[in-house]
């Protein structure tokens, strides 16, 4: 371990930045923005969304499936850059629990796209299936819970008001959850009630405008309470 800090001491760069604190408000800008937003956006739509706008095709795939990687990718994206950011701002490794849960976050988040790229033959594609699936969401709860313990990191110079702001997000993420599983019940009420020969599979599955209703809203509350922290994290 000692080689390893004396060889990230070695990494030390001088930026020479007018506000010493941008790299830091960056990655708390990054992070906020892939985890809360995106990412809550790119699961919904992978779980939820499978027989919704099934006449559309993009790069011949289903049309939810392009948007959950146009999502993840962003999520991915700003993870790496502002795990790499973080760590050219401090200098290297940092002793502290924010610093190792974001280093295992990090390290599923660069993972993800490996576990969803692999379709082995016959069974073992279930098994990659679910482990994707696993590991998303581990990696999602992982990630809210390390940016609560950022709130008590004295360089992150967040307030107290953030911990409103993280339970806001989280609980718009859970109560969108809670309206697409009502949606997804109700679906299976009636798919259930018809005869299995009348069921049109050329056809979005029913109430799935509804589903759309509530994207819509779960997009709009993520991205209205996204943007205040955003705007917090750099007028602090």
């Amino acid at each position: 371990m000692a080689n390893l800090n004396a060889g990230l001491e070695d990494l030390d760069l001088d930026l020479d930045l007018p506000d010493e604190t941008v790299l830091i408000k960056l990655h708390g800008t990054f992070m906020v923005i892939a985890w809360f937003l995106f990412s809550s956006l790119g699961n919904a739509v992978a779980r939820y969304f499978k027989k919704t706008w099934v006449t559309e095709r993009y790069f011949g795939g289903d049309a939810w499936f392009l948007y959950h990687r146009v999502y993840m990718f962003f999520t991915w994206l700003l993870t790496c850059s502002g795990f790499i950011i973080i760590f050219i701002d401090m200098d290297g490794w940092q002793d502290n629990a924010h610093a190792v849960l974001g280093t295992i976050t990090f390290s599923l988040c660069f993972l993800q796209p490996i576990f969803g790229a692999m379709n082995p033959p016959g069974h073992p594609r279930k098994v990659a299936r679910i482990l994707h699936s696993v590991s998303g969401h581990v990696v999602y709860y992982l990630a809210v819970i390390n940016m609560f313990l950022a709130v008590g990191i004295k360089a992150a110079n967040l307030t107290e008001d953030f911990y409103g702001l993280f339970a806001g997000a989280l609980a718009i993420h859970f109560l969108a959850h809670g309206a697409y599983n009502v949606l997804a019940y109700m679906t299976q009420r009636k798919r259930a009630a018809q005869p299995s020969d009348l069921v049109d599979l050329s056809r979005d599955e029913t109430y799935s405008r509804w589903r759309k209703v509530t994207l819509m809203a779960h997009m709009i509350g993520l991205l209205a309470i996204t943007v205040v922290m955003v705007v917090l994290i750099w007028r602090v």
